[in-house]
């Protein structure tokens, strides 16, 4: 079995991911978005690809301090690097089952 998809097995779900982000808002709310989605994504495993493509799809600026994301937004990023992340797991691991 693909250790990717394992990983992703082991978060789960977007709530995993959003609780990550809440973390760093709360604890460092003057963080940038991309380091605290890049922190977040260490902690959990998440595909980095998958969280840039999140960034980049909801227009969400990356430098802009995490702190001023509101709730609704935090989410809907966690949503979204999951959603990206799990397509990103399902498309390697149709490449790497022999037809």
């Amino acid at each position: 079995m693909d250790r990717t998809y394992l990983r992703f097995l082991a978060v789960g779900n977007a709530d995993r991911i959003v609780e990550a982000l809440s973390d760093q808002q709360h604890v460092q709310p003057h963080q940038s978005v991309g380091e605290a989605v890049a922190l977040a994504g260490e902690r959990l495993g998440v595909c980095p690809q998958a969280a840039r493509a999140a960034i980049e799809s909801l227009r969400v600026d990356p430098s802009q301090s995490i702190g001023r994301l509101r709730r609704t937004e935090l989410i809907q990023l966690a949503h979204t690097i999951h959603r990206f992340w799990r397509q990103s797991v399902v498309d390697n691991s149709n490449q790497s089952q022999p037809v």
